[in-house]
């Protein structure tokens, strides 16, 4: 463990690069008109789709965003298709809210198809997964048919790897005796969903963090009314082994301004393969409960997150909790963290 000295020293080029987030209750509508070409009647409709693809929310919100020349290579690269350059201009992304919160996004994507434009709602996940589509404009007999279809079943709650697997299988499959229409739009379906989640990736990954970093709070917090972010990486030696652990911490804070508790994400590599975790922290700098942020099978790191719970996050690391010394670690780092927002 660094010593007290070193450790507020390192401090001061981490709170460098902090970042300070200030969440207000969303609009009961989207403040932004719709764009050029798009009809009222298409903004209600797009209007139905957020409320039926998020039946919780009350409220949406749009974003929107140029996509930048890097921007545009970055997401060309990263697709096994060419994409027609005025595919990649001006782009709004809707986000749905429950109150406060933010509970899932839903971008629109206009496609060319074999029976002309296609217009297509993807409804996503804050981690940037698909919960499903919807089209909203579109000539191919088989649109209807599709939204309900075992590859719309396929899609649900694929990212954008995934989704490339699924096109490159749909790509190799035999489809000679199979409709060429359904065929022509299955691919279209899915090209747009690989596109859709390029751009998200790309354009809006830091919105969309601030978004699910806020989601996280309020489901831990739900008084709260600001939130700050800090960001740092930190040195962590256990057993003979020097990692750098990356830490995210998120602070809560109720409107007078009182600490109400934290979530930290840790990510480290253990020797073997890299462990990223969740830490809910209560306003006494006790731990209410730790967790892998993927849904991993591996019985001895859930073990040891649940070991962890009660117990004071700068408590003496013990050998026999695996996790001890990294609370340890955050025991000093994330009060220290916040000290120095405040200066």
């Amino acid at each position: 463990m660094a010593p007290r000295h070193n450790l507020l020293a390192h401090l001061g080029r981490a709170i460098a690069i902090a970042a300070v987030l200030t969440y207000a209750p969303a609009p009961a509508q989207t403040p932004h008109p719709a764009p050029a070409g798009e009809s009222q009647g298409e903004r209600e409709q797009l209007e139905r789709i957020v409320f039926r693809a998020f039946p919780e929310a009350d409220a949406y919100r749009g974003i929107h965003r140029d996509v930048t020349q890097s921007q545009r290579l970055k997401i060309e690269q990263r697709l096994p298709f060419k994409v027609h350059f005025t595919e990649l201009g001006r782009h709004r992304l809707l986000v749905a809210f429950r109150g406060r919160r933010p509970v899932g996004l839903v971008y629109c994507r206009t496609e060319e198809a074999e029976w002309g434009l296609t217009k297509v709602a993807w409804h996503l996940t804050l981690d940037q997964r698909v919960v499903g589509f919807k089209f909203l404009r579109g000539r191919n007999r088989h649109i209807k048919s599709l939204e309900r279809s075992k590859m719309a079943t396929d899609l649900g709650g694929t990212d954008s790897l995934q989704v490339a697997k699924l096109l490159a299988a749909h790509d190799k499959k035999d489809h000679k005796r199979r409709d060429k229409s359904l065929v022509s739009i299955e691919r279209t379906t899915l090209r747009s969903a690989a596109k859709a989640l390029a751009i998200l990736e790309t354009v809006w990954a830091d919105q969309i963090e601030t978004l699910s970093d806020q989601a996280n709070g309020f489901d831990l917090f739900p008084t709260a009314v600001r939130f700050t972010r800090r960001t740092t990486t930190w040195p962590l030696k256990q057993e003979g082994h020097e990692q750098d652990v990356h830490v995210k911490v998120l602070y809560a804070y109720d409107s007078d301004n009182m600490f109400l508790g934290c979530v930290v994400w840790t990510t480290g590599d253990d020797g073997v393969e890299q462990n990223s975790l969740r830490w809910a922290i209560d306003r006494n700098m006790y731990i209410l409960a730790t967790q892998p942020t993927e849904n991993r099978r591996d019985v001895s790191l859930r073990k040891a997150c649940s070991q962890l719970k009660g117990r004071k996050l700068s408590a003496p690391p013990t050998p026999d909790k695996p996790l001890s010394a990294l609370a340890a670690m955050l025991g000093t780092l994330v009060p220290d963290l916040e000290k120095g927002r405040r200066r």
